[in-house]
């Protein structure tokens, strides 16, 4: 194959001759880096972030906002992660994420009100799944008042002052308080309100664990009341079969509590890793002498997240114990039968050696009572023979025939008993 064949087949096998570059899976990897953009407004900004997991929550947030987006089209933006629409001044937003459906609205009126007063009225009771996060936060320009908040942080150098307050409103909702030099660029405005967002969502999921946990440690304190701490002696191998029952139904026990918790607590310690890190990418640093969002989440969430860990760590612990309680016992059991097994064997050895002596004294008495009918009957032809031949004494005769006769007749035995052992073997 010459220079220019190898360029044709080299072309022919290219992506470019094969597929277009709109279906290169590059754009699918890029896409999923750019399908989240921070939002761009401007002061002052309202905005309601929901958040509901459950397997019918984004059908059931579809059905709820088709009456404020009549004009989406659901059935082809429901296959997307992000859903975008737009009526007016009002942005709303439709997340995908591995757990939860999140709505996003942003209103840019700036009222008092919350953006919720755009969704239907029945909307709470529209949705299926259960709702998780219910955050207002309120974009304003700065020198108004921030007293009655229970945090303060500063972010980014003073580039935004949060304030939080950890507490359901009247309305059901969590508040949050952003406030911004008016001359900020829009672009930081969305990019920091919506970090702050995250991290009031990112709080709230991690926070779900902590009644599976409480749950699980009751639990674990019976389990672990449960463990057998007596040692069996090795003369009693029913006791010990009983106690392998026991600890295989401990160890069922915590395996139904590790598949309970395993996934939860895995998600809340991910969760917790994001709010930290949109803290530091935030440089949250004191605003005054109030906590700051990332010290009153440490002190408050802190020891939920170290109560996940805990709870896992003794539910390890006691497998582990139980595990190593029922490997010990199965190895006392299969010595037991192994000491079984041997007694039961030297016992057929034994019967074995008594057979064995059995038939020699019985190998012996037939070659006696052979030996002595056949010389009874050999005495007929050896009287004819003496008197035949007067010259030949009849006790030799009788002599010879013992001393010929008994070694014939052992040998024709032990010939006999050597061709019927390989019979009887099998």
């Amino acid at each position: 194959m010459n220079s220019g064949e190898r360029a044709k087949v080299m072309r022919a096998s290219s992506p470019t001759a094969k597929m277009h570059k709109k279906d290169w899976r590059l754009n699918e990897v890029t896409d999923e880096l750019n399908a989240r953009p921070f939002p761009r407004f401007g002061l002052p900004t309202n905005i309601f972030r929901l958040c509901a997991a459950g397997p019918d929550a984004f059908t059931s947030i579809q059905a709820s906002l088709s009456e404020l987006l009549p004009d989406v089209d659901w059935d082809t933006a429901e296959q997307g992660k992000l859903i975008r629409g737009t009526l007016g001044n009002l942005r709303v937003n439709i997340e995908r994420h591995t757990e939860f459906v999140s709505v996003t609205i942003i209103d840019a009126d700036g009222t008092d009100q919350s953006a919720a007063k755009h969704l239907p009225d029945d909307w709470a009771q529209r949705l299926s799944g259960e709702i998780v996060v219910a955050v207002d936060c309120l974009c304003r320009p700065r020198g108004t008042g921030t007293d009655g908040w229970t945090c303060a942080s500063q972010l980014e150098g003073g580039l935004a002052s949060a304030f939080f307050d950890f507490k359901v409103a009247e309305d059901g909702h969590t508040k949050i308080y952003l406030e911004f030099d008016p001359q900020t660029d829009v672009r930081d405005i969305g990019r920091v309100a919506l970090q702050v967002l995250e991290i009031e969502t990112y709080r709230s999921f991690a926070a779900l664990g902590l009644p599976d946990a409480r749950a699980a440690q009751a639990e674990l304190i019976g389990i672990a009341g449960r463990i057998p701490q007596t040692p069996i002696g090795f003369d009693d191998p029913a006791l010990a079969e009983e106690r392998f029952a026991e600890l295989s139904t401990l160890a069922a026990e915590l395996e139904a509590i590790w598949r309970a918790t395993s996934f939860r607590f895995s998600a809340c310690q991910a969760y917790w890793a994001l709010v930290q890190a949109r803290l530091a990418s935030l440089q949250e640093s004191p605003l005054d002498n109030r906590l700051t969002v990332g010290a009153f989440l440490e002190r408050r969430l802190g020891p939920a997240v170290a109560t996940y860990q805990s709870t896992e760590r003794q539910r390890h612990d006691l497998a582990e114990q139980v595990g190593n309680m029922a490997t010990f016992l199965q190895t006392r059991i299969e010595l037991g039968l192994q000491r079984q097994n041997a007694e039961l064997l030297a016992s057929l050895n034994r019967g074995t050696e008594r057979q064995l002596r059995l038939q020699r004294t019985v190998e012996g008495v037939s070659v006696v009572a052979i030996s002595y009918y056949t010389v009874n009957l050999s005495l007929y032809p050896a009287a004819w023979l003496v008197e035949k031949f007067p010259f030949v004494d009849g006790v030799v005769v009788r002599a010879l025939l013992v001393g010929v006769i008994v070694p014939v007749v052992w040998l024709l035995i032990r010939r006999l008993l050597r061709f019927t052992e390989p019979e009887d073997a099998a």
